[in-house]
């Protein structure tokens, strides 16, 4: 469980420094750390316009979560490997800057953990709830960003 736990640390703190950004970007101007522990809001209202390559990336990860078999744990372990496939690619494609940006964060912040939770979940009831976070989380986005 140690090693699952600095891993899932790596891994969140590589896709938070690894958004797509070079160093001389402005984006870079904001700590990534920061949305830890933040909330995920709406933009005065309105969902936070995201680019077409992460809106791209959450439509496939919502094709998986539906068309993806469930029925075994070992089925819900493939579907996270897939997922955070998935999720790496649509971080290293990633160009959005501002508050937009800081949002995106928030949101992987809860969602990349979960992922990783749902590949490595060894019972089947946990993996169960896993399946479930993740897609909440999903539905989260689409509530979230367009």
């Amino acid at each position: 469980m140690r090693h699952f736990a600095i891993l899932l640390l790596v891994a969140v703190a590589f896709a938070f420094a690894a958004c797509g950004h070079e160093d001389n970007h402005p984006a870079n101007d904001h700590a990534h750390g920061e949305a830890a522990g933040a909330t995920l809001t709406l933009n005065d209202g309105k969902k936070w316009q995201a680019d077409q390559h992460t809106n791209d990336a959450m439509a496939g990860i919502r094709e998986a979560l539906a068309k993806q078999p469930t029925s075994t744990t070992e089925e819900l372990n493939a579907l996270g490997k897939e997922l955070k496939v998935r999720v790496d690619a649509l971080v290293q494609g990633c160009t959005m800057t501002g508050p937009e940006h800081e949002q995106l964060h928030v949101f992987l912040n809860d969602f990349i953990p979960a992922v990783q939770h749902l590949a490595a979940e060894t019972d089947h009831a946990k993996a169960k709830e896993a399946h479930q976070h993740v897609s909440h989380l999903a539905e989260e986005y689409d509530k979230h960003f367009q």
